[in-house]
């Protein structure tokens, strides 16, 4: 493993960090609405854009900067530690953005990349399908050719970004023969074509980050299929199968639990043995994070395939943010329902609603279940579990 960054990776960081010092100012009275807060997020990721951030690890040719995994890893870190508000079109970078590059044709490139890494178009995800979440080759949307158009009609849910997408990128069913996976295909999809009903998802926060998507005889120009018909599968697994490190979400951690010790201060409970024990174990499980995360990188940087560590490092990562969420309310006592607004909250009434978020990480991208599940079968060579 290793756990070091070369001197222009260093030098990354710090003309990086320089950067945000002098632009995060800027963002200290965010506009309230949330139109005004949609297009503040879209100008915060065109000024990043403009100053060489966005795309690092694309190809130059496509409008990144072919940066080494150690210097997306950085701006993660940097990004998490200034408190820098995150790219609002990261499914559109970091999913159909490697898609198009390794399997859209130069059309398909020129006419969307841009517009990805400008946020002008902000794009979602329509993978996930009831009765057909964990299980992707499920899905029941279907898709007939017609003329020129693939005609498309079924439902879709747990689409984040779904509420504000401008395109969206589905897989859909074109074909029942053979096995499951061979009858997929991949499209773009405008989001303003007639058919598509968006029906925002109230989550246990108040939020509507996601949506139910209702799609009516949806007809898609065939130019929007990505790779071939049929070939949907191959193109899709080939996007998710890029491991990340997780290591911007280690720092995020990091913060987190800086915050949680100021509060056990806060609450005279820091002489507590109890509470101390369950501070240090929290210590000790975010260093296994952190490298578990170098693990994964060093496997990037020498060319290794995926492994079973990105497996272990979601899993861990999500129940350890519930470990510390549910160690706040704990501390709080009577005060953890006083949420922002509440007078007399703590910490501005942060903690309650990280708590009810927390238990969204332990199913997004995976739920602990099925990470499981993954790690016993692929890693330790378990009977399957059904």
């Amino acid at each position: 493993m290793d756990l070091t960054y070369s001197a222009e990776d260093e030098q990354f960081r710090s003309d990086l960090r320089a950067w945000l010092r002098a632009h995060l100012a800027e963002l200290r009275d965010l506009p309230k609405s949330p139109t005004a807060a949609l297009q503040a997020s879209r100008d915060w990721q065109r000024k990043l854009y403009d100053a060489g951030y966005v795309g690092l690890a694309w190809p130059r040719e496509c409008g990144g900067r072919a940066a080494p995994p150690t210097q997306q890893v950085i701006f993660g870190e940097e990004c998490a530690r200034s408190g820098a508000p995150p790219l609002i079109n990261a499914i559109g970078l970091n999913i159909l953005g490697p898609a198009l590059i390794t399997h859209g044709s130069v059309e398909q490139k020129q006419r969307f990349l841009p517009r990805i890494l400008r946020a002008e178009d902000l794009w979602c995800q329509g993978f996930s399908e009831p009765g057909a979440g964990s299980d992707l080759a499920a899905l029941r949307t279907r898709a007939e050719v017609e003329g020129d158009c693939l005609v498309v009609t079924g439902q879709k849910v747990w689409t984040s970004l779904g509420p504000v997408a401008d395109w969206c990128f589905l897989l859909v069913r074109t074909s029942s023969d053979g096995p499951p996976q061979h009858g997929i295909t991949y499209v773009l999809m405008d989001m303003r074509s007639p058919g598509v009903q968006v029906v925002p998802i109230r989550q246990i926060t108040g939020k509507t980050h996601f949506s139910e998507l209702f799609l009516e005889s949806v007809r898609i120009p065939l130019d929007n299929v990505v790779g071939e018909i049929g070939g949907g599968w191959s193109v899709a697994k080939s996007t998710l199968s890029a491991e990340r490190s997780g290591l911007a979400g280690v720092v995020e951690l990091e913060r987190s639990l800086a915050r949680l010790s100021k509060l056990a201060q806060r609450a005279g409970r820091i002489g507590d043995p109890v509470v101390r024990q369950r501070l240090a174990q929290l210590h000790i499980e975010k260093d296994v994070l952190k490298y578990t995360g170098y693990r994964v990188l060093t496997a990037q940087m020498r060319g290794a395939p995926p492994g079973p560590e990105s497996s272990f490092g979601k899993l861990a990562a999500s129940e350890f943010r519930k470990q510390i969420m549910e160690t706040a309310m704990e501390l709080l006592g009577p005060h953890a329902v006083l949420g922002r607004g509440d007078p007399g909250a703590a910490d501005r009434g942060r903690w309650p609603g990280l708590y009810l978020d927390a238990r969204a990480y332990s199913i997004g991208g995976g739920t602990s279940e099925v990470m499981r599940n993954i790690i016993a079968e692929r890693t330790l060579g378990l009977p399957k579990s059904y």
